[in-house]
């Protein structure tokens, strides 16, 4: 179980206020109007934003003294950071290792998540040589070899076509189902993951959340 225990930040003149908790295996959508504070969540979570007070709790345990590296969170952005300057295959093998120096099995593990979300043929190619929507598959399919108990993304298909928006999400619905993932996702496009969603949290201010669930 997540647990966002009153948590209170303050950034500049800002003042951010969230409580709720999420079981294993939930999707809950994050959603509102600029400046309430979504990424910033996201941040506290992952630990570059210390909130002055509260705690995040992960299994009953406090994450306040948890190095970045070590919580349970994969994340996921809208720029997808890959690295220009490595193949697709060292993109994903980072997903393994971070030396990114594999296995046997991690290396058979990237084959198979190569050959699902169709990128088989990509691996020796830089991101830069490739479109948006393969981009899109490339950062999906590294934040789930991570195999994380708890995802973050943040806004990742917003600036892709609604076909290519509806396949990234199809598959992270998968993925989630299939690795009982626990899901926090910022997005606009509410009506589309509506099939999905166990719990709409909204925010009307920064220190003003609305949740709701869905199902």
């Amino acid at each position: 179980m997540l647990e966002v225990r009153s948590v209170r930040l303050q950034q500049g003149q800002d003042h951010f206020y969230w409580d709720f908790q999420l079981n294993a295996g939930q999707f809950m959508a994050i959603t509102g109007g600029s400046g309430v504070g979504k990424t910033t969540l996201l941040n506290c979570l992952l630990g570059f934003a210390k909130a002055d007070s509260g705690s995040v709790l992960w299994q009953g345990e406090d994450l306040v003294s948890v190095p970045v590296q070590h919580r349970p969170f994969g994340v996921l952005f809208q720029q997808h950071n890959l690295f220009e300057h490595l193949t697709v295959e060292k993109n994903l093998a980072l997903g393994l290792s971070p030396s990114a120096r594999l296995s046997a099995e991690q290396k058979q593990k990237l084959q198979r998540y190569a050959q699902r979300f169709q990128i088989s043929d990509l691996l020796k190619k830089k991101s830069t040589q490739l479109s948006g929507g393969q981009q899109q598959r490339i950062a999906l399919a590294r934040v789930f070899l991570q195999n994380k108990p708890v995802l973050l993304l943040d806004e990742p298909f917003s600036s892709l076509d609604p076909a290519l928006r509806l396949e990234g999400l199809k598959w992270v619905s998968e993925l989630k189902r299939e690795q009982n993932t626990t899901v926090l996702m910022v997005t606009h496009h509410l009506a589309e993951i509506q099939n999905d969603v166990d719990i709409v949290m909204e925010g009307v201010s920064s220190q003003q959340w609305n949740q709701y669930p869905v199902r």
